[in-house]
């Protein structure tokens, strides 16, 4: 396999399944940034179809140039896509029709000079391939340069427009980074594809080499769509992986509070297959708090608060790990009573909100801190040691 394939395969690869990602979540809930998305995608991977060298250069209706123009044609039109998306990143989504709209103003006139150049110069003068060696036939340098024109503007208003929104944050932060990076390498692949074109045609015979494994377009264009597969994915794979993470830490609280009040533990029917994991955390943030709220209420006792906050301050926790504690070991010592039917207190309901915890994903930040210390934390197992001493150990 030389190396060229090689790095056809990754990248087909790495867009393919990003395109299934997106076309699955799009049809889970439709939004007009994922459409946009799923269309840039779709178009990217028919570019890089098209785009393979199949040995056979009149594979495509006896006419050897037309995969080159399809790939260019459908790559602008990935571009135009791209930028949309980008553009639903924003702050202003009610704005972005409007400026979509401005966008494909320049998009639409492209393509149609494309086509009639396409057709005045590689189609008639029966070239083998468009490339920048055939750009002194007619009309093809025009068309190169209409081609690496709009290409650059589209790569440059990525970058822009990610530049923008440095006040965003976590994953979101860091997918608009790599975007801009994926935009940085497409425009410097444009700049170079017009210097290299121009070099060419004043015969300077640039001495680095343009196209195969190493050449310098090929790496620039692997770079970009890598770069720009992974500033898009990143923004929504990233959340759902701490999602998974916070699922995981939820679990053991989860099932010991449900296993106890089985009623209060949702049961969607069989039909509805496994549920996605944000249904699954939310599912499992409404049970446990549903069963501290209710059930487990009359067991809460404060008073077990300060005793866990007291070995927490002596072990110089912060705050938010103090509380953390303190709401574990009332849980652990709450189900420890419910389970052996102690009398119930009469110490008021007991408040089991954490910092920040407005979002759901804020809240299962909270509760899975709490969860982990439910698990793992000594001072919540010496708690439930020194007020219920018979108490089964936490799971």
């Amino acid at each position: 396999m030389t190396g060229a394939l090689a790095q056809q395969i990754i990248v087909w690869c790495t867009v393919t399944a990003a395109l299934l990602y997106w076309f699955k979540s799009w049809r889970r809930a439709p939004t007009p940034g994922k459409t946009a998305m799923v269309k840039a995608l779709a178009a990217l991977d028919l570019v890089l179809i098209l785009g393979v060298d199949y040995g056979y250069h009149e594979w495509l209706f006896g006419i050897p140039t037309l995969p080159n123009f399809l790939v260019h044609i459908i790559g602008l039109a990935a571009a135009y896509w791209f930028q949309v998306f980008v553009l639903y990143l924003g702050p202003d989504a009610d704005t972005v029709p409007a400026k979509a709209r401005a966008r494909r103003r320049i998009l639409l006139p492209t393509l149609a000079a494309l086509t009639v150049l396409y057709v005045l110069g590689p189609l008639a003068a029966g070239l083998p391939e468009i490339t920048t060696g055939a750009s002194g036939q007619p009309f093809v340098s025009i068309y190169l340069a209409v081609f690496e024109l709009y290409v650059g503007l589209a790569m440059f208003d990525i970058f822009w427009t990610c530049r923008k929104w440095r006040e965003k944050r976590g994953y979101l932060r860091l997918g608009l980074l790599t975007l801009r990076w994926g935009g940085a390498c497409g425009l410097l692949y444009a700049v170079h594809k017009a210097l290299y074109s121009v070099a060419v045609r004043l015969d300077l015979n640039p001495p680095w080499v343009e196209y195969g494994s190493l050449g310098v377009s090929r790496l620039l264009t692997t770079c970009a769509t890598l770069l720009l597969m992974a500033g898009m994915t990143l923004p929504a794979v990233g959340p759902r992986w701490e999602l998974r993470r916070r699922d995981r830490a939820l679990e053991p609280l989860w099932r010991d509070l449900t296993d106890w009040a089985p009623d209060y533990r949702f049961n969607p029917p069989e039909a509805a297959g496994k549920p996605d994991i944000t249904d699954r955390v939310r599912n499992r943030i409404v049970e446990i708090r549903d069963v501290l709220f209710e059930p487990l209420q009359p067991y809460l006792d404060p008073a077990v608060a300060e005793r866990a906050r007291g070995h927490a301050r002596r072990d110089q926790f912060d705050d938010v790990q103090a509380e953390a504690v303190a709401q574990a070991a009332v849980i652990a010592v709450a189900l420890a009573a419910a389970r052996r039917n102690a009398p119930v207190g009469d110490s008021g309901p007991l408040n089991f909100t954490g910092p920040g915890t407005d979002d759901y994903r804020d809240d299962a930040t909270w509760l899975a801190t709490v969860a982990t210390a439910y698990t793992e934390s000594p001072i919540v197992k010496t708690v439930l040691e020194e007020t219920a001493p018979d108490a089964d150990p936490v799971h």
